[in-house]
């Protein structure tokens, strides 16, 4: 069976900046499937309901799995139209060839509207006793990436640290230079992975993926981490991607 391309949908708060993992889309034998995530995570839909979040108008029913052949229009609506005059620029800013899918120019761009509060953003693959995911690093208008980001290097290696005394996050997991500058942190729906591992002495590799110079703050720095899962890990669900899903595809 080839591995499915799975997205997590992300929606952000606007008063608090917090941002949740609410939903997963999936691509998988040319059929897409988009369901609520309703696990007991931490910053998942059930934390996200408590804290102000009303189901897309789109999806109402958060117990529904929604099956379509073609990518669902709520969704295609959120990728640059092909007919703009830059969207071959749009293509090279963001590494896809001309033979993109719809997948690749969604996770790219993170399908971001000014209009609302929803992302789309890489999940936490695991297979075996392994696993990867990337993402760009949070707060990063607020550290000292700006200062040294010409400095940085595609395939330079970044450290975490841990912050459990953080106020606000107590699963906060800082991102640092080899040189121990900070850049930023590790966003919300991914830091418990991390900090469950690292607290467990977990082996794992994170090093820089791309970097964008003209790109928004959110978007300048992109790390990738790949590693193998502790026990305590490897016993939950982390792929997102549910038996029950796949019959369905």
């Amino acid at each position: 069976m080839t591995r499915p391309f799975v997205l997590w949908l992300i929606w952000q708060n606007e008063r608090t900046r917090q941002r949740y993992h609410i939903g997963n889309l999936v691509h998988h034998e040319g059929k897409y499937v988009f369901y609520y995530e309703k696990s007991r995570k931490r910053r998942g839909l059930l934390d996200a309901l408590e804290n102000g979040y009303q189901p897309h108008l789109a999806f109402r029913d958060i117990d529904k799995i929604y099956v379509s052949d073609r990518l669902f229009g709520p969704f295609e609506r959120r990728l640059p139209d092909r007919r703009r005059p830059d969207f071959p620029e749009i293509l090279r800013t963001h590494g896809l060839s001309s033979d993109y899918t719809e997948m690749d120019l969604l996770r790219a761009t993170g399908g971001r509207l000014a209009t609302d509060s929803y992302e789309f953003v890489a999940p936490i693959y695991v297979y075996g006793n392994h696993f990867d995911f990337d993402f760009y690093i949070a707060g990063w208008r607020y550290y000292e990436g700006e200062q040294i980001l010409k400095q940085l290097k595609i395939g330079e290696k970044v450290q975490f640290q841990l912050e459990p005394e953080n106020e606000q996050d107590p699963k906060a997991v800082i991102v640092l230079t080899s040189q121990g500058r900070k850049l930023g942190y590790i966003p919300a729906f991914y830091s418990e992975f991390m900090f469950q591992l690292m607290e467990n002495d977990g082996d794992y590799e994170a090093k820089i993926h791309s970097i964008h110079f003209k790109a928004l703050p959110q978007l300048k720095v992109n790390i990738s981490v790949c590693g193998k899962l502790v026990p305590s890990l490897k016993e939950r669900n982390l792929n997102m991607v549910h038996d029950l899903q796949l019959e369905m595809i």
